[in-house]
């Protein structure tokens, strides 16, 4: 996906955010704010939203010092997950193996809502509600089709998104033969995306072998990915992608890839022609 004029607003209230918890003085933020306005201005507007989003990061580092802005709030929200990760297994229980799969699905992109990219603020009332919000609504894409796609994988690479959100991933890998699955996470610190710190934290390397795609970029772009994932990514005969910066910056065309998010972008929402709020399984190649 390349720059739309509504992420450019979208991206220097992400900037401010990013300053104002990094330090509290207002006008160091502002002038995180004014020089990422100006950077914005002479980007190429064909990069991806994602890659743009590097670019601020770094701003914010260079300027105050912190390079890692969200971390507090990263590790709120993966202790958060873990608290409510019980309840949420409980939620299975009874059902057969399909149901369970369709639970568990419903469960994972339910916590995408937890993208301080695209809102201030998540909060745990919020996430309740789009958990619940997640079970009552039609799913806009086949959760069968999914399932048999995983039945039928022999090498699955699983791209993850937040810190957080990686907790409800667990959900469904326990539904899913995780012998046959590496889960990546993003490079380093960037926005609240998780970590293999975070992937530790949230238990996942109990569960799947982890590795990281050596990229500070929130969604995977290949040609800034180290040699190592990119051979993963290339090995794949399926690609589960979590969150809307992997589906920013992949491509869409690629049958490997079923993209997994909730629609919480209007631009995003016209592109994977969805409606805004909705809970997405989208398959690469496919038109509708």
């Amino acid at each position: 996906m390349k720059m739309n004029n509504d992420c450019y607003p979208c991206i220097a209230r992400g900037a401010l955010d990013a300053a104002r918890l990094a330090t509290g003085d207002e006008a160091l933020q502002l002038a995180v704010l004014k020089k990422v306005m100006a950077k914005l201005s002479v980007l190429d507007p064909d990069w991806p939203p994602p890659l743009v989003a590097r670019f601020i990061q770094e701003t914010v580092g260079e300027m105050t010092g912190v390079w890692d802005p969200y971390a507090r709030l990263k590790k709120k929200y993966n202790t958060l997950s873990l608290e409510l990760l019980p309840a949420l297994q409980a939620m299975k229980e009874g059902q057969d193996a399909a149901e369970r799969f369709d639970t568990s699905v419903r469960l994972s992109i339910a916590g995408n809502i937890i993208d301080f990219g695209t809102a201030s603020t998540v909060g745990r009332e919020k996430l309740l509600a789009t958990i619940t919000h997640a079970m009552e609504t039609r799913v806009n894409g086949s959760v069968a089709d999914f399932r048999a796609a995983v039945a039928g994988a022999s090498h699955i690479l699983w791209l993850g998104d937040n810190a957080g959100e990686i907790v409800f991933d667990r959900l469904l890998l326990e539904e899913m033969d995780c012998t046959k699955i590496t889960y990546a996470v993003r490079g380093g610190p960037i926005q609240n995306d998780a970590t293999v710190e975070d992937a530790k934290a949230a238990g996942l390397p109990d569960m799947v072998r982890v590795m990281d795609t050596g990229a500070l970029i929130p969604g995977t772009l290949i040609p800034y990915c180290t040699d190592e994932f990119v051979r993963e990514f290339h090995r794949a005969d399926l690609i589960i992608s979590k969150g809307q910066g992997n589906f920013e910056t992949l491509d869409h065309y690629d049958e490997r890839v079923f993209f997994l998010f909730k629609a919480k972008c209007a631009v995003v929402a016209r592109q994977a022609g969805c409606k805004l709020g909705d809970v997405v399984i989208k398959q690469g190649g496919k038109r509708r």
